[in-house]
């Protein structure tokens, strides 16, 4: 799908997004001249050069949490690269709590490929460790 821009301001806000951003969201406050950047987008948005991210809401009286990072996407698996500020929970107080366990559990659980690999290398250790002590008193007991 190849498509020639016509007005030299977007082919210059396309360069740029190129160049810059390569395949990474951006804002148009990030360019230099914020109004050319506002007409480039619109051609390129117009000739599907550029996916638009829409602007998120939420209902009235909903309750929303939003943590954003950023994820590599790797072989070996996913690798988070960035993340938010270190949330203070001791700083927020609610009125609410959450009462199905099924889902303390699971915010109590890291997301870390790291934690999640220490704690299986613990629960195999200790199992190795266990049928090896279990054999040595077999040993004894035969003796």
């Amino acid at each position: 799908n190849i498509y020639s821009l016509k007005m030299k301001t977007s082919r210059v806000f396309f360069s740029e997004v190129c160049n810059k951003f390569t395949m990474m969201p951006f804002t148009l406050r990030a360019f230099e001249d914020e109004k050319q950047a506002k007409l480039g987008v619109v051609e390129c948005v117009k000739h599907g050069l550029l996916e638009p991210y829409n602007v998120l809401y939420d209902k009235e009286g909903e309750f929303v949490a939003q943590f954003k990072f950023t994820v590599l996407l790797m072989p070996n698996g996913p690798i988070r690269i960035t993340q938010g500020p270190v949330f203070d929970h001791d700083s927020v107080e609610s009125e609410y709590s959450i009462q199905d366990e099924e889902i303390k559990s699971i915010l109590a659980s890291s997301v870390s490929r790291k934690a999640h690999k220490k704690k299986k290398k613990k629960v195999t250790g200790k199992a190795a460790a266990d049928s090896a002590s279990g054999s040595a008193k077999e040993e004894k007991e035969s003796s």
